[in-house]
């Protein structure tokens, strides 16, 4: 728990293969490999995770009870030309997963009161995926957005990872590399 902890390390923490039950409440458990740190959600009846999915073309939307102060971390699919929302209400912060870039679809959002985290959609290093055909590598740059809550000190720490993903198709070897990371303070609103 490397990176979630609050060590940096120069290791990208990816979210493993998401959840079959979708959003909602789950414990996640970290391993740490060579090049990686691995975040693996499981159902159970003690969670300290939320997840958050995309849906192609659209978005999606959580709110998490902030006096709930069993959740520790929030993740969200990866960020391939999308854009991470925030907004407190009541007591609660709501996330948006935006998967949609045009200007229409953004500016709902800061009208409706929400600031963005990361948008993807802006960054030319965000790269879905290019195959080199005589070695058969595919390469992919994208964003793995994760949130610690932090309820002692009243606040949510959003980081924003520019990953950097290497595949090879013929034995399915994977390799990543954090190529940068960014991360927003934001402290809860007073009660």
């Amino acid at each position: 728990m490397g990176n979630a902890s609050g060590r940096q390390k120069q290791k990208a923490l990816i979210l493993g293969p998401a959840p079959g039950s979708g959003m909602g409440a789950y414990a996640v458990t970290f391993d740490t490999l060579e090049d990686r740190e691995l975040a693996t959600l499981k159902e159970s009846g003690s969670p300290d995770a939320f997840y958050l999915p995309w849906k192609s073309g659209d978005v999606t939307e959580c709110e998490i009870d902030l006096a709930t102060d069993t959740l520790s971390y929030f993740f969200t699919a990866n960020l391939s030309g999308c854009s991470l929302w925030y907004k407190f209400q009541d007591g609660r912060i709501r996330i948006r997963h935006e998967a949609r870039t045009d200007s229409a679809s953004q500016n709902l959002h800061k009208l409706a009161g929400f600031k963005c985290v990361v948008d993807s959609s802006l960054n030319p290093d965000d790269i879905q995926l290019s195959v080199d055909e005589e070695t058969m590598v595919r390469k992919a740059r994208y964003y793995v957005v994760y949130a610690l809550f932090d309820h002692e000190a009243r606040q949510v720490e959003f980081r924003a990872q520019l990953v950097a993903q290497q595949t090879n198709l013929l034995n399915r070897q994977e390799s990543y590399d954090l190529v940068k990371v960014t991360a927003v303070i934001v402290k809860f609103p007073k009660a």
